[in-house]
């Protein structure tokens, strides 16, 4: 058989199987070659908002050959529909972001759209991107690797999913649980802060005991350093920064070190 790539390996998967934290980008703009950017800096991941933002899906394709030219891992945060979840898995994604997950339900449609038989009913597709167009591996050993490759993330981000999460994590195939706290603070009727962190705190340690990795946002105005520390302490192991915050961030810096010195 002719010489194939095969199914490279999730570097952010096997990062957070050694008890490590992965660090990634949200992408809420279509830009490959800041993607790139961040992979020479050093990311582990980018994660692709097709949730909030018109990407359309050859630009996404665009951005995950830019990830994986430079070393990170490609996960697309998307609609938990199996057939958008199908075309971005054989496009090259290795993970997937499931946003709004509030049942058992929501999580086995998500694990069952991302991974083959027996873990799943993904429709088979090997002479793809993700299938390294055919060659250099069987269609079994496709499969396999794809399975195990393939990073499964469900946004818990509504009461209902709080009440639901024991049932949520009974999901096998399940990798990760990110808590949107935005989303939680509307769906409790906006009340103080600290009892939203308080709810997702707890659900950390659920997260953890069943086994599973906790995913966070990491604000460029908190203690960077602190939050990491307390992630970690948490269970967690993939945690997102915005590109827009750095830029802002770097660019707010300089410019008050350019007013300092000019005057």
């Amino acid at each position: 058989m002719a010489s194939g790539r095969g199914v490279p390996v999730n570097k952010t998967k096997a990062k957070a199987q050694a008890g490590q934290i992965a660090q990634g980008a949200l992408m809420t703009f279509h830009s490959p070659e800041t993607v790139e950017m961040l992979g020479a800096l050093g990311f582990d991941f980018v994660t692709l908002d097709l949730e909030h933002e018109a990407y359309d899906e050859l630009a996404l394709v665009h951005s995950i050959r830019a990830a994986e030219a430079f070393g990170m891992t490609a996960i697309v945060r998307l609609a938990n529909d199996p057939d958008l979840v199908l075309r971005l898995l054989d496009g090259g994604a290795q993970g997937i972001h499931i946003p709004r997950v509030n049942t058992k339900r929501d999580a086995e449609q998500a694990v069952e759209a991302s991974r083959f038989y027996p873990q799943g009913k993904r429709t088979f597709y090997a002479t793809g991107r993700s299938g390294s167009y055919g060659l250099g591996m069987t269609e079994e050993e496709y499969a396999e690797a794809s399975n195990r490759e393939t990073l499964v993330i469900l946004q818990v981000e509504e009461q209902e999913g709080i009440e639901n999460l024991d049932d949520i994590l009974s999901v096998d195939g399940v990798d990760a649980i990110q808590f949107g706290p935005k989303d939680l603070w509307q769906s409790m009727g906006m009340p103080d802060r600290s009892e939203v962190w308080k709810i997702i705190d707890d659900s950390l340690v659920k997260v953890a005991e069943a086994g599973r990795w906790g995913s966070m946002v990491c604000w460029m105005d908190s203690d960077v350093k602190t939050a990491q520390a307390r992630y970690k302490e948490q269970g967690v192991r993939l945690v997102t920064v915005s590109p827009k915050e750095l830029l802002a961030h770097g660019a707010g810096f300089y410019l008050g070190q350019a007013a300092q010195a000019t005057g």
